[in-house]
């Protein structure tokens, strides 16, 4: 969970379940690269994609089924963190990957 106040134009607010995704070697760094979570779903899984990432209920902690927003990447300071919830299974990282790659035009 990140407090991601203040809200700014089109980011997402409040404090909200969030995905790390930086390696662990940066931890040392004052910020977190992070995907945050939505529970305002929108469309079929594969309609969203790649820019959502249908995560269900109970999964990595989520008490509502939810979408990482993978075009709201972002870096945020660390003392926002409030708690860790969870941990996202293999299978989800590995689609989290993907669609940034495809995001980001990696592929």
């Amino acid at each position: 969970m990140v407090n991601l106040e203040p809200r700014i134009l089109t980011k997402p607010g409040k404090t909200r379940p969030c995905l790390v995704i930086r390696p662990n070697y940066f931890s040392e760094l004052p910020s977190t690269v992070i995907l945050p979570f939505t529970s305002k779903l929108r469309g079929a899984t594969e309609e969203v994609y790649p820019l959502r990432i249908r995560i269900p209920k109970d999964v990595a902690g989520l008490e509502k089924p939810s979408d990482i927003l993978v075009d709201q990447i972002i870096a945020w300071p660390n003392e926002a963190f409030v708690e860790e919830i969870g941990t996202l299974p293999e299978a989800y990282q590995l689609m989290v990957q993907d669609a940034l790659k495809e995001f980001l035009d990696l592929a």
